[in-house]
């Protein structure tokens, strides 16, 4: 069975005899859809493909807040397209649970913060193999 270190606030979390703690089924899922969105392509020098062009496509950009919100859909969008062939040639290695495999992307929502134009809202609802449904949002500040 597959599973990762858990992380919260960008750090990993400690079990009371010191053990790390681990993420696993759509709690494991959960966790991939963040790292691998908020990960800039290429940033892993032992894995080039892995991550989004999220970073590269729109932090630092005067884009119009329209084209950014596009921009952001189309990165997270392609960034969870990988993540799902990842897993699958995964599973050819390993047991990859239905729990954290992603089956398909149900809604993509990228919504810009009234009160800080800088920061987007961005919300994914995905179906796991096990027909349960992962939901996240996260902010993104560009």
């Amino acid at each position: 069975m597959s599973f990762d270190l858990k992380i919260v606030n960008n750090d990993l979390r400690i079990n009371v005899d010191g053990s790390l703690q681990t993420v696993r089924n759509n709690d494991k899922l959960f966790q991939d859809i963040i790292k691998i969105v908020l990960t800039p392509l290429g940033s892993n020098k032992f894995f080039k493909w892995y991550g989004s062009t999220l970073t590269a496509r729109v932090v630092g950009q005067g884009l119009d807040s329209t084209l950014m919100q596009i921009e952001i859909q189309r990165s997270v969008e392609d960034a969870l397209f990988n993540l799902i062939s990842l897993q699958k040639s995964q599973s050819f290695t390993q047991y990859v649970s239905p729990g954290e495999t992603l089956a398909s992307i149900s809604e993509i929502s990228v919504v810009r913060n009234e009160s800080d134009p800088r920061q987007y809202e961005i919300y994914v609802s995905a179906l796991t193999r096990k027909l349960t449904i992962v939901e996240t949002t996260f902010t993104l500040g560009v």
